[in-house]
């Protein structure tokens, strides 16, 4: 239960400081035996997911943290931010996906292009949760395997 809350804990760390990969805490503690990875990758998902969808709802402009604020304004161009217009769903819904499960293109760039869009929140943490849990699940599987 420890690790399964702190792949949580890390998940959430992790989304917002990119210097803080999930993927060695995964592979690290599957490999100590420290958990199965199923509820490790799922939780560590769910912990990304929290923090991806706070940055997306500060992207937005619909959460005053000052913290927040500073890391976006980190992660986005320099000049002037505009709002891009909406995108077609099937389209954005794909390339999050994509996104969430590989990282290409980064999901921390993708999570605040998406929060100026008209992409729902329940949308995005979904698609959001749903790739990243495959994503890591599928990293803790790899210790079992070499």
């Amino acid at each position: 239960m420890i690790a399964i809350l702190a792949a949580a804990g890390v998940g959430i760390v992790s989304a917002v400081l990119p210097l803080v990969p999930i993927e060695p805490y995964l592979i690290a503690s599957t490999a100590a035996g420290h958990g199965h990875p199923i509820p490790l990758g799922v939780a560590a998902a769910a912990g990304q997911t929290i923090g991806k969808v706070a940055l997306f709802l500060a992207s937005r402009g619909t959460v005053r943290s000052a913290w927040l604020r500073r890391k976006l304004a980190s992660v986005r161009r320099t000049g002037r931010h505009r709002r891009p217009p909406p995108d077609r769903p099937w389209p954005a819904a794909a390339l999050l996906a994509v996104s969430a499960t590989t990282g290409l293109p980064p999901l921390l760039a993708t999570t605040v292009y998406f929060g100026a869009t008209a992409m729902r929140v329940t949308v995005f943490t979904a698609i959001c949760l749903a790739g990243r849990a495959a994503r890591f699940v599928a990293v803790a599987y790899l210790p079992g395997l070499a």
